[in-house]
């Protein structure tokens, strides 16, 4: 596949660049996708930030790998392989200079797995698995492999939509920013789960005690998607894919979330939000929209954590994840039914999108996620 540029309306391809610096002026971008079209798994870039041009560095094949996580160190990629009953998971080894992926090896996991974080220890990871209605935890070895020592939580119940919330779906984990709570969201029942850690033991597969799990319920037909929390803790914010609304917690020492606040992202009622994110700086936060209304939505985050929306930015079909540079100057929003990834300059002190013109074009893109080199 040849890595292309858009630049207003005169479409160009870019040949493999050589030289590209490997300093400030340069990320490496992973991109997960959706097989079955011409993506065949996972793609290295190296994104110049300057003049915005991408060098495809490598192509991993692996079925359906809608999500990816880096390990703390950045030395290693997970992934998963969302691909119904037989669903795996994938450890590699990355080269983050040269964007190489190489295999270590992979578990069997629940069906359908659409979420994956690494424990900020590296003594783990967690996936979402969003068919089995249930999360998996995978020890880790040293040499970053997963071990086949795994659990699987398992959760019952329903929503009051019969169609989109007939039994669990889970579809996000989350470790709290102490490092003693995992957080699970359920599509499916309209609840939040925490599940407190218990890490005396030196044994990564004994930290999980399913009498450790205690839960939040949400209003019905909120459909809890993705969960993310500030840097010190002290707030969390959701989006909800089927209400379109941002909920806004307040996280005690414990780690109990108590809501303060629910604002629409969705106007047009798609029943579609997708993906959530703070800005480095922790000033805004955007969450993405799909299905009618394709955008991102810009709120500011105020002192107290609550927040107000502020903007709205259009973007390609089906803006399912997105992605902001850590220096907070840019956004990547993969457009999966475009078959593009958008990139927009983003103004630090408005917190508003601008469409650059430039894209990377691939296929069916899900997931992106940034290492620096």
């Amino acid at each position: 596949m040849k890595v292309k540029v858009l630049l207003s309306v005169i479409c160009l391809t870019f040949p493999l660049m050589s030289g590209c610096s490997a300093g400030g002026d340069s990320l490496t971008v992973l991109v997960g996708t959706y097989t079955g079209g011409s993506s065949n798994g996972i793609y290295t870039y190296r994104l110049n930030t300057k003049d915005l041009t991408a060098e495809r560095l490598s192509e991993t094949s692996i079925s359906n790998p809608s999500y990816l996580t880096l390990s703390p160190d950045g030395k290693f990629v997970y992934a998963v392989s969302e691909s119904g009953a037989e669903s795996f998971v994938e450890a590699f080894t990355f080269d983050s200079e040269k964007g190489v992926l190489s295999r270590i090896n992979k578990v069997l996991v629940s069906a359908d797995p659409c979420y994956i974080v690494a424990d900020p220890k590296q003594r783990f990871v967690a996936t979402a698995n969003y068919s089995g209605g249930n999360f998996t935890f995978i020890p880790l070895d040293v040499d970053g492999g997963l071990k086949q020592s795994i659990n699987i939580h398992s959760f019952s119940g329903h929503g009051a939509d019969s169609i989109r919330q007939a039994a669990p779906h889970l579809h996000c984990v989350a470790v709290s920013p102490d490092k003693r709570a995992i957080f699970a969201t359920d599509l499916g029942t309209d609840r939040i789960y925490k599940i407190d850690l218990d890490t005396r033991t030196g044994d990564a597969s004994k930290f999980i005690n399913p009498e450790n799990i205690s839960e939040t319920a949400l209003e019905p037909r909120s459909g809890p998607r993705h969960l993310i929390f500030g840097r010190n803790g002290r707030h969390a914010y959701l989006i909800n894919e089927l209400s379109g609304k941002v909920t806004v917690f307040a996280v005690d020492l414990s780690n109990k979330l108590t809501e303060l606040q629910s604002i629409t992202a969705d106007t047009c009622n798609a029943h579609g939000s997708a993906d959530i994110h703070l800005s480095p700086d922790e000033k805004f936060l955007y969450a993405s929209t799909r299905l009618r209304g394709d955008g991102i939505v810009v709120f500011r985050v105020q002192t107290d954590g609550k927040i107000e929306r502020v903007g709205y930015q259009p973007t390609g079909k089906h803006p399912r994840n997105f992605a902001i540079t850590p220096d907070g100057s840019l956004m990547l929003v993969a457009c999966g039914d475009a078959g593009m990834i958008q990139i927009f300059s983003i103004d630090r002190q408005t917190g508003a999108l601008t469409d650059t013109g430039k894209s990377i074009l691939i296929d069916r893109p899900v997931c992106i996620k940034f290492a620096n080199i």
